[in-house]
């Protein structure tokens, strides 16, 4: 038997070569293919490993704070913890710390924004005029945000300078509760001209929205040598103007963050918390009664997106006359404001400089001078504010936010007083998303007040120290959970017309603390401060609604747990995992959710238009995803068995349809052994020694050259794995060469030896042209057409997935930093097997066009004799070469098109142009594949042909 089927392969030897190498390229591309997918998913295991854990393994929420959109999405909202009015107690905090095999439990208590305000003087004196004897210079402030979409005009400064001595009356001068005097301009000639009124009374009519412009509005007059303010101090030509900033303020404990965070390790100035750090009581001279010094940490660099433009401008002539002949503080401004100018020059303030000003008055209150307490008021905290979550409704697979309107006197009374003490940021006059704003000023405890006593509130800050977020332990970029106690990375564009109005920067977070994004606590405290602040005798709440009320009860926003020991991704440590997370919500009743495996993910939040200039965004929020880690190790999986799988698949394919055509062509001469007594069994037999044999041949084959190409592409490939060619070959080739077998083996001999003759057929219409002609050839044998369709059709579904992968999605299989990571790590390997597999398909393709020449070799001569040019007879070739790739690339495309739709969840125009590109190119390589039969064609012995027909 073994005789006959090696006579059979020198018989057949060009056969017999097509299948070895057919079999031998599947092998080793299945070989190298699973060494590069190994490797590749090692690269992910790792990168998903070393990103398993991230700063904590569980997060602990109030029961109600979780969207629908997170229970959806498995996802976890970040950037909510300002909008957190507690819902946790002190006694759940316990209780959790008492769970077995919880090492860290950290809470937060977010408290509220506490609004400070620093000075910032501007220089004049280069921007006067010389000449002038006297003028009136504009400073229009401007603050900047919103990645420079939003331009908020403030109330405009003005200076009145002249070169005449400006006389004003002291303070050591005046009696008690007299007003301050406005200034007198002493002419050459000793006459005294009132300039800059004074407001001489504010009543309660006066008191207006903090950011009204013309109650924001300023006027100082500046004289020459000799000139002096109401402190004694000499006059310089400067503006003051008011930075304001809110800072959110949060408790923490201090032992809990140093272990969760490293906190400790992130101060850069002063001292860290002392253990179950407590407020001291202090009190100062004249202050009948003690106060409470609740202790702070700092941040000593600004998380917010602000800059002041000033626009200097000086003013005409009749200014002049307007502040020498004005009488009224608020008409003269208001009189100013109308007046046209000359542009002298520009400047920008970034807020770093006045935010360093503003911590170093902080951490040293007593030493700025008279300014601090009327201006910047660093010490007391008389008063905070709260805001609610952003109000969202569902907008497709994200969110909508919707304009909040509410009173802007809840941020306090501004004064039209023509002062420079604004402690309310411009950035509030934008709109809002936030609801729920309230007051809470100090209620300052019955005490027993003297006349001439000093009633000042009974909470001050003292700051210990300052630290750098950026110091802080938040955990892998890719594993990233919400740390929003330290850090809000602000939100990109998440459409073509965002991106191109965010020119390619991110919106952050602003002063305006009742829109989308919220800052991080800038200013920490311990959680022994929380019942001077929660306490019953500590602040109350404007507007008194029940809502609006400090949570008394349960002051604590959110914990974050970090379990005891290693956490690895083996199941049984996910399930340890998730039974403490059970207990955790068994024990407290809390909302509950496992970040251990967690990703960031962009979740589109629609942003209405502000009023000054921002227009609708649609921005892509970094929430978290849930699990991801468990779900990419497993896609990975899945990915290597089924890029391996297709190559075998295409080239068991490709085997069945040569297997089948040799097969027939031994028809006869199986036949003929079956007359002189060969059973069906030995004929099955012979058959497939013979394709066993070739099969065997092609592994070792396979084994031989497997090695040095993975040595050359550098992949990892011992001897072990490269012996299973061996067996793989084997299988593959008794797999595709069964079936042709059984079915030759049946066939009645006497059948098999009888000549073909020409059967009755329907009659059927001839074929005019070329192209009709071909695609007759290819219904005569409609199974190997389908055969080299549907090998092509793998490769180009494959191809078409694969290019919505890089282009369509950006990379990003699970939509996540970590998923994205992941992807481009395993791209090579995806590719190469799509390119194998396109390769094999181009094979079977070929054969199944060379077994129609070989075969049909008497009717395409006879065309070549009865006057048809190899130009002809080429394109009969090609055009069913064209047919089978039409054929095989639409099914490849439309099924990869499917595919991508299912997983983007909508048929995009991205993703139909990766379909079209894929069948682009499975018609092209078809065209390719038929260059093997049409050299065929050249060689064909027409005369010798015609005889034998």
């Amino acid at each position: 038997m073994l005789g006959m089927a090696a006579s059979q392969w020198r018989v057949r030897l060009r056969r017999s070569i097509a299948l070895l190498s057919m079999i031998t390229v599947a092998v080793v591309g299945f070989t190298l293919l699973t060494a590069a997918a190994v490797t590749a998913r090692l690269d992910a295991g790792g990168t998903v490993e070393a990103n398993f854990r991230p700063a904590y393994d569980i997060l602990i929420r109030p029961t109600g704070s979780v969207l629908p959109l997170e229970q959806q999405r498995n996802l976890v909202q970040s950037g909510q913890l300002a909008g957190l009015r507690g819902g946790i107690t002190v006694e759940q905090w316990h209780q959790i710390q008492n769970v077995p095999g919880v090492a860290v439990a950290a809470p937060v208590a977010v408290i509220g924004y506490v609004i400070r305000t620093v000075p910032v003087t501007v220089q004049l004196g280069a921007d006067l005029d010389p000449a002038a004897e006297r003028q009136v210079i504009k400073v229009q402030p401007t603050w900047v945000t919103d990645a420079g979409l939003s331009r908020i005009p403030d109330g405009a400064a003005y200076l009145y300078s002249t070169r005449n001595v400006l006389h004003q009356k002291q303070l050591s001068e005046m009696r008690s509760g007299e007003g301050v005097p406005p200034a007198e301009e002493v002419d050459p000639g000793g006459g005294r001209q009132p300039v800059c009124p004074v407001v001489q009374s504010v009543g309660e009519r006066d008191f207006i929205d903090p950011t009204d412009l013309p109650g924001r509005s300023s006027l100082t007059c500046v004289g020459g040598p000799g000139s002096r303010d109401v402190f004694g101090n000499p006059v310089a030509p400067v503006v003051t103007l008011a930075w304001s900033v809110p800072f959110l303020m949060a408790a923490v404990d201090p032992a809990a963050e140093a272990a969760l965070a490293g906190l400790d390790t992130a101060v850069t100035s002063g001292r860290y918390f002392t253990a179950g750090e407590q407020p001291a009581q202090r009190r100062l001279d004249g202050m009948p009664y003690p106060y409470d010094s609740l202790p702070i940490l700092v941040a000593d660099k600004p998380q917010l997106d602000a800059q002041l433009e000033l626009q200097i401008q000086r003013l005409g002539g009749a200014s002049v006359e307007l502040v020498r002949a004005g009488t009224d503080n608020r008409g003269l401004r208001a009189a100013l404001d109308g007046q046209p100018g000359t542009r002298v020059a520009t400047r920008t303030v970034p807020i770093d400089g006045p935010y360093q000003d503003m911590v170093d008055r902080l951490r040293h209150p007593f030493q700025s001078g008279p300014d601090d307490m009327a201006v910047s008021n660093t010490l007391w905290l008389d008063r905070f504010w709260t805001v609610g979550p952003a109000r969202t409704t569902p907008a497709g697979d994200g969110l909508r936010t919707e304009p909040v309107p509410y009173d802007l006197k809840i941020w306090g009374l501004g004064a039209d007083a023509g002062d420079s003490g604004h402690p309310v940021p411009m950035e509030f006059a934008d709109t809002g998303v936030r609801g729920a704003v309230a007051a809470h000023p100090n209620i300052t405890a019955e005490h027993d007040i003297q006349p001439g006593d000093i009633a000042m509130p009974d909470v001050a800050l003292d700051a210990v120290g300052t630290f750098d977020p950026s110091r802080v332990r938040l955990g892998g970029a890719l594993s990233a959970v919400p740390m929003d106690t330290y850090f809000n990375p602000g939100a990109e564009g998440a459409d073509d017309a965002s991106r191109k109005a965010l020119n390619g920067r991110r919106l952050e977070p602003n002063a305006n603390v009742s829109g989308l994004l919220s800052q991080p606590p800038l200013m920490l405290t311990t959680m022994g401060a929380l019942p001077v602040v929660f306490g019953p005798d500590g602040y109350g709440t404007k507007p008194e609604y029940p809502e609006y009320q400090l949570n008394r009860a349960a002051p604590i926003s959110m914990v974050r747990v970090r379990l005891a020991g290693t956490v690895g991704m083996g199941a049984a440590d996910r399930e340890r995992v998730r039974l403490v997370a059970e207990q955790l919500a068994r024990r407290t009743g809390l909302q509950v959710d496992i970040t251990l495996g967690s990703s960031p993910t962009g979740v589109t939040v629609q942003y209405p238009a502000g009023k000054f200039g921002r227009p609708d965004l649609a921005v892509s929020e970094p929430w978290v995803k849930k699990g991801v880690a468990a779900v990419l190790v497993r896609a990975a999986d899945r990915k290597s068995v089924l890029l391996s799988g297709l190559v075998l698949v295409v080239c068991a394919l490709a085997v069945l349809n040569a297997t089948n055509a040799a097969t027939r062509a031994r028809r006869t001469d199986l036949g003929v052994l079956a007359c002189l007594g060969w059973s069906r069994r030995q004929l099955l037999q012979l058959l497939l020694t013979e394709i066993t044999g070739i099969g065997l041949a092609a592994g070792v084959a396979g084994t031989l050259l497997a090695v040095p190409l993975a040595a050359a592409f550098g992949l990892d490939i011992g001897w072990l794995r490269a012996l299973l060619a061996i067996p793989v070959a084997l299988l593959l080739a008794v797999a595709a060469g069964l079936w042709p077998a059984l079915r030759a083996a049946r066939p009645d001999p006497a059948v098999a030896v009888r000549p073909a003759v020409s059967a009755p057929s329907a009659r059927r219409r001839s074929p005019r042209r070329v192209t009709g002609l071909a695609l007759s050839y290819l219904a005569r044998t409609p199974g190997r057409a389908a055969l080299g369709a549907g090998s092509l059709a793998i490769g180009v579904a494959a191809l078409t997935m694969l290019l919505a992968i890089t282009f369509a999605f950006r990379g990003a299989v699970v939509g996540t930093l970590l998923g994205e990571a992941i992807a481009v790590q395993a791209r090579t390997v995806d590719y190469l097997a799509v390119a194998i597999t396109i390769v094999l398909g181009i094979a079977s393709v070929a054969d199944v066009l060379f077994l129609g020449v070989s075969e049909r070799s008497g009717e395409l001569a006879l065309l070549g004799a009865a006057g048809w040019h190899d130009g002809l007879l080429r394109r009969l070739v090609v055009t069913e070469a064209v047919a089978i790739g039409v054929l095989g690339g639409a099914t490849g495309a439309g099924l990869g098109l499917g595919a991508a739709a299912l997983f983007a969840g909508a048929l995009t125009a991205p993703l139909v142009w990766c379909a079209a590109t894929a069948l682009t190119a499975g018609v092209a390589v078809s065209a390719v594949a038929a260059t093997v039969p049409i050299a065929i064609l050249r060689r064909l012995p027409i005369a010798q042909l015609l005889a034998e027909e």
